[in-house]
């Protein structure tokens, strides 16, 4: 199997990448020989035994050209091993590419979409939905594809009024021993986590604001976890709002320390305008955190049964809403089992069956012309 990707595998801090996607393709290799060719270069202290990975040179600056090293890469590795299956993760470029080369090489293509692929918000430049271009190409690539693939329904909503509705969602899970859950009552001070990146699109404007009127009402204290892409206007407002003394900004740690983060926390708040899915709100639902947020991703497949959900921007309903939620124990706990529930049965090892599942039906019922089906 060819995997195309910009990035995520053995790059950023760490070298961990995008732990998800690491982790859903070391579970494909136990079922397919797979290569990985990627737009950006892993680190150089970064090794994977479970799969190969190639990516242009590293002098090679500019993203489309970069592109244009790995597609001979992948026609020569095709002429000599050829590939069953071409996936891209991403819906643009790599998903583009994936189906391009698939009709090129006369194999069947699969496309996963995550994070900006189902949207395109114009006021925050987020996604590839909004520009004529990207919209016409991410369009043509999911209605040719042979296998379309999405990690939430609040996806294939945002994809319906394009007339985009044949995808299959499956969700990506966290490993079952990963995430330890915990039975536990909110202390004297509410502990509250975030984390993601700080950007435009996660908007912890509305984060720290829900947070400021929750921590006026009682004892409460915040941690966000992630990059500054905001120039440290987050930072501003927390002062602004006089809950500087409340919010702890801990940039980015390594992955495997994360569990013991959602140990001390008792609540997940995520404010994001548009998400795919969200791991962090899936991690936290294996861990036992209440999770509020925004009507948007998992939040938004899971609603009210197991969290708590408004719409975007709505600060003052969310924390009136968590507030309200803290004087009724059995509802609170309620939630948190369901969510619990939820993310035991969808874990990693549940996803990547089900992937597993859809990737050898694709290979299966794919015919060459003059010959038997491939395998």
């Amino acid at each position: 199997m060819a995997v195309l990707m910009h990035g995520g595998i053995g790059t950023g801090h760490f070298s961990q990448g995008y732990p998800a996607l690491e982790k859903l393709l070391v579970g494909l290799s136990s079922s397919f020989e797979i290569v990985i060719y990627s737009q950006f270069a892993v680190n150089k202290d970064y090794r994977s035994s479970e799969f190969s990975i190639r990516t242009a040179p590293v002098n090679v600056k500019l993203g489309i050209v970069r592109w244009f090293f790995l597609i001979p890469y992948f026609l020569k590795d095709h002429r000599k091993n050829k590939f069953d299956l071409i996936f891209g993760f991403w819906g643009y470029p790599a998903g583009f590419l994936a189906t391009g080369l698939s009709k090129i090489v006369n194999i069947p293509s699969a496309v996963y979409l995550l994070g900006g692929d189902a949207a395109g918000i114009e006021s925050i430049n987020f996604g590839i939905l909004h520009k004529p271009i990207t919209r016409r190409i991410a369009l043509w690539t999911y209605r040719h594809t042979t296998l379309l693939l999405g990690i939430s329904e609040f996806q294939k909503k945002q994809l319906s009024p394009y007339g985009i509705t044949d995808i299959k969602i499956i969700p990506w899970g966290v490993e079952k021993n990963a995430y330890k859950f915990i039975n536990k009552k909110p202390g004297s001070s509410l502990h509250i986590i975030h984390v993601a990146h700080l950007s435009p699109v996660k908007d912890q404007v509305t984060l720290v604001k829900a947070f400021a009127l929750i921590a006026e009402q009682r004892p409460a204290g915040l941690r966000i976890f992630g990059e500054d892409f905001l120039k440290g206007s987050i930072q501003k407002l927390c002062k602004e709002l006089g809950a500087e003394n409340q919010v702890e900004f801990l940039h980015v740690i390594p992955y495997h320390q994360m569990p013991e983060q959602y140990a001390w926390a008792d609540v997940m708040l995520h404010t994001s305008i548009s998400e795919g899915q969200s791991m962090a709100i899936t991690e936290a639902a294996a861990s036992g955190v209440l999770l509020a947020g925004t009507r948007v991703g998992l939040l938004h497949d899971l609603g009210e049964d197991c969290g708590i959900a408004v719409e975007v921007g709505d600060y003052e309903t969310l924390a009136l809403k968590v507030l309200k939620l803290l004087d009724s124990e059995e509802k609170w706990n309620q939630k948190i089992q369901n969510a619990r529930q939820w993310a035991e049965v969808h874990d990693l090892s549940w996803t990547i069956r089900e992937l597993k599942q859809q990737l050898n039906s694709v290979i299966e019922n794919s015919v060459l012309p003059g010959s038997q089906i491939r395998r």
